[in-house]
């Protein structure tokens, strides 16, 4: 793999580990979604989901002590997309982006639940970029044969892990945070102009969240660009990690450190969700509110 590519972040590495080795991780997770309090309708959508393959053996007159190891194989798929394009339109759009996926994951061959190598994570990365791609074509076919969803599109930010294995993909300004010991990460770079402007130095980074063009997507699914690419990221989690997906309409609304705090503090991912809503209703609900809270623990031998 050309680790030198842009478009792949590193933030871990993954030295080869035997699989009868690997640790057992509990995922704990709880999400929650709330229209706020000026939007009509709720244009956001998430999803929880569980990826298990194992073989459970019901009877059999082999000699137990000779059966060979079975472990069960799992992975976690969380996912959010926040929807663009007024009314019905951008509620369809993200529907249809984690649907699409799903319809894509459900139809593969592989469910790539062994990444325990270099091979593995590259061919991981390769399906990846393939289904953003084929994800975003669907949403810009579905735009162009109906002109009332004409320019709809959406953020997609997915997590998706294996142990303690952590792949992030993600287009748009929906967020991605890890909280490890206490300390809040955004994982993610919001994918406007205004995060632009900041990058290339043009304006401040404290001058983003207050500038007219902070909302205005330069990378979203459902765009002609053929072009377009998923930001991914590659993370080793730790025992007692938590992730937070959310839309923009907590991230706008609640500052980060506000966000670290309510994290630290609930240790149930159910009260966590609940609170971070309250706190971006509290500060003006503007916008849909989307938060999903994930908590990795390797289980007691």
């Amino acid at each position: 793999m050309d680790t030198t590519d842009p478009k792949i972040l590193d933030t871990g590495d993954f030295p080869a580990v035997p699989r009868a080795l690997s640790p057992t991780v509990e995922v704990n997770s709880s999400a929650r979604t709330d229209v706020g309090k000026i939007r009509q309708n709720n244009e956001d959508h998430y999803l929880v989901a569980r990826l298990r393959r194992g073989i459970e053996i019901e009877s059999t007159n082999l000699d137990s002590l000779r059966i060979p190891i079975l472990p069960e194989e799992i992975g976690h798929l969380l996912a959010v997309a926040d929807g663009m394009g007024g009314m019905a339109s951008g509620e369809d759009a993200s529907f249809l982006a984690i649907s699409a996926g799903l319809e894509l994951l459900r139809d593969a061959a592989k469910w790539h639940l062994d990444v325990s190598g270099p091979s593995e994570i590259e061919e991981l990365v390769a399906t990846c970029r393939s289904y953003i791609q084929q994800i975003n074509q669907r949403v810009y076919t579905q735009a162009s044969l109906d002109a009332s969803k004409e320019g709809m599109g959406t953020t997609l930010s997915v997590a998706y892990s294996v142990g303690l294995r952590l792949f992030v993909i993600h287009v748009g300004d929906s967020r991605v945070y890890l909280s490890h010991g206490g300390a809040l990460q955004q994982i993610t770079r919001d994918h406007t102009v205004a995060q632009d402007l900041a990058t290339t130095g043009r304006i401040t980074q404290s001058e983003v969240k207050s500038h007219r063009l902070r909302n205005v997507l330069t990378n979203y699914i459902g765009s002609p660009d053929k072009g377009i690419e998923a930001e991914i990221h590659r993370l080793e989690l730790h025992s007692g990690d938590r992730l937070l997906l959310c839309s923009d309409g907590l991230s706008d609304q609640v500052e980060d450190a506000e966000i670290a705090r309510i994290l630290s503090s609930e240790p149930e991912p159910k009260a966590a969700c609940d609170r971070l809503i309250d706190a971006a209703l509290a500060s003006g609900g503007r916008d849909n509110i989307t938060v999903i809270v994930a908590d990795y623990r390797v289980a007691s031998p």
